[in-house]
């Protein structure tokens, strides 16, 4: 039996950014993975062929790279070895009639662009500019701040006080409204509306889902103003760099160490047990663990009663599917500029962004589902031998339980059975944008939502945002009323990761958190 002062179960971006603050602060602190391989849905492989570095899951780390424990840690994740690759050319819009629509660090530029495909959005496209100038230094820290605290009743006041009444209902205005409603208001062509609607389903929101104007706006105005940021050799530098921190701080790392049991004595969690039966004590333990399968990990009274039962039902997101190419040479896209972005969407319109989470809400496999198509060997030529490259397929969005096939192609109802059929359906959608794109094939790994959950027992039934971001699952309300604020029911248990606020995305947020309230 060994002694700590903090225990953290699972060893995702959240749980190694808080230990790694902990162990900085001079906490004896321990990380179990059950996994043989640390960071959650932060992982590179090879897993086509030799030499080709894939980002299985996550690969976008501006999150992190502007976040509460990169400010913190910085010089000593970079002694660790933390190398970024900024991109100014972040990502673009495809569409079917051959019209592309790419957003860079330079306004010009995109005013220019506009001029050209959506010229009747350009007005709104600098007032969109101009109002993120304006509500940055008040969204922000929100977005930075625990919810409910005084920190963010603070800051809302703050708010108030700069912006005055009618601008702070502006901004509540934009946290309620939909993709639809916000492009709607704003744009006139399809295109623009598209570039922006799309980056809601990155998170769960269809175009009609309410909540989803937030992100629309952040990452599309935000994509100008910020670029993008990737892991120099894959996303994996982050981990390597924090498990670097903690271990020169004393802090120890068990992977191939699942817990199997929370152990608790009245009502205060005290230790864990493994499944190889170790027992493990300490002062404060933190899961880093997709809240609804936290009951599992505790005794049958705790798990049953009423306040712990609540989080069993924290609803998952729609499923993911991710493809990853080992590719000769990047794809012949008939826009050609295409060639020089990070990120492309193929959706390609707000309508069909609608019908696509429709489709999956409703048990169907999507006829043409919403992809994001990550080319990161554009500004990282180190993942792939010379003059290769990697491309990283993100489908959005998949049925949780399939119950059929929109185009009635595609018979069977688990994935081992469709699922390479359904990644043929995607290569051939990307070939209509990309004509001789199966030619530049050198391999190809399909990981289907029931992988997902394979490789990480948090991401439930291929949900990899670790549960719905709906108003009702999202700020104060992570992941229950009972179990907000990084806390839980449980005297000593706390928790963290994108199941808890401020949800997914690889930024360390909730990690920075939940390590401000360990004493």
């Amino acid at each position: 039996m060994s002694n700590f002062d903090v225990i953290v179960i699972g060893s995702g971006i959240n749980g190694l950014s808080s230990a790694a603050l902990l162990a900085k602060r001079g906490k004896r602190t321990l990380v179990l993975e059950s996994n043989d391989s640390c960071g959650g849905a932060v992982r590179t492989e090879e897993i086509t062929l030799p030499g080709f570095k894939h980002d299985l899951f996550a690969t976008n780390l501006s999150l992190f790279a502007g976040g509460p424990i990169m400010a913190a840690l910085k010089d000593d994740l970079i002694r660790n070895g933390l190398e970024f690759v900024p991109s100014n050319k972040p990502f673009i819009s495809l569409f079917p009639d051959g019209k592309s629509l790419g957003i860079v660090m330079d306004r010009e530029t995109n005013i220019a662009t506009l001029r050209k495909v959506a010229p009747n959005d350009v007005e709104s496209w600098q007032a969109l500019t101009a109002l993120l100038g304006k509500f940055a230094p008040h969204l922000f820290p929100l977005l930075g701040a625990e919810l409910p605290s005084f920190a963010a009743a603070k800051s809302i006041f703050k708010t108030w006080r700069a912006l005055g009444t009618t601008g702070l209902f502006q901004l509540i205005r934009l946290l309620l409204q939909s993709s639809r409603a916000f492009t709607e208001e704003y744009f006139v062509h399809p295109e623009t509306k598209a570039l922006a609607a799309i980056w809601g389903m990155h998170l769960d929101y269809g175009p009609d889902i309410s909540g989803g104007a937030l992100f629309s706006f952040l990452e599309s105005i935000g994509g100008q103003e910020f670029g993008m940021v990737l892991g120099k050799g894959g996303a994996d530098t982050l981990v390597k760099s924090l498990i670097g921190v903690i271990t020169d701080n004393g802090g120890t790392i068990k992977v191939s160490s699942k817990v199997v049991e929370i152990i608790t004595e009245n009502e205060k969690a005290i230790g864990v047990r493994t499944e190889d039966g170790a027992v493990f004590n300490a002062k404060n333990i933190i899961a880093n663990v997709n809240p609804a399968l936290i009951p599992n990990l505790l005794n049958s009274t705790l798990s049953n009663s009423e306040k712990v039962a609540e989080v069993k039902n924290f609803r998952p997101g729609l499923s993911t599917m991710m493809i990853h190419l080992a590719m000769d040479d990047l794809p012949p896209w008939k826009a050609a500029e295409a060639k020089e972005f990070n990120y492309i969407h193929i959706a390609p319109y707000i309508d069909d962004l609608a019908m696509t989470y429709t489709q999956a809400a409703a048990g169907l496999l999507p006829s043409s589902p919403a992809l994001v198509i990550g080319q990161p060997t554009v500004t990282d030529s180190s993942r792939a031998p010379e003059g290769k490259h990697v491309l990283w397929i993100q489908v959005r969005v998949l049925p949780l339980d399939i119950k059929g096939d929109a185009r009635s192609e595609i018979s069977g109802n688990t994935w081992d059975q469709i699922g390479e059929q359904y990644a043929d359906r995607i290569i051939e959608i990307i070939e209509s944008y990309a004509p001789g794109i199966k030619s530049k094939i050198l391999s190809r790994k399909v990981l289907t939502p029931t992988d997902l959950e394979r490789y990480n027992a948090n991401l439930i039934k291929g949900d990899s945002l670790g549960g719905s971001h709906h108003p009702a699952q999202f700020f104060f309300l992570r992941p229950t009323p009972s179990w907000n604020r990084h806390r839980t029911p449980i005297d000593g248990l706390f928790i963290c990761g994108s199941g808890t606020w401020p949800g997914g995305g690889v930024g360390g947020g909730s990690g920075a958190m939940v390590a401000k309230i360990i004493r």
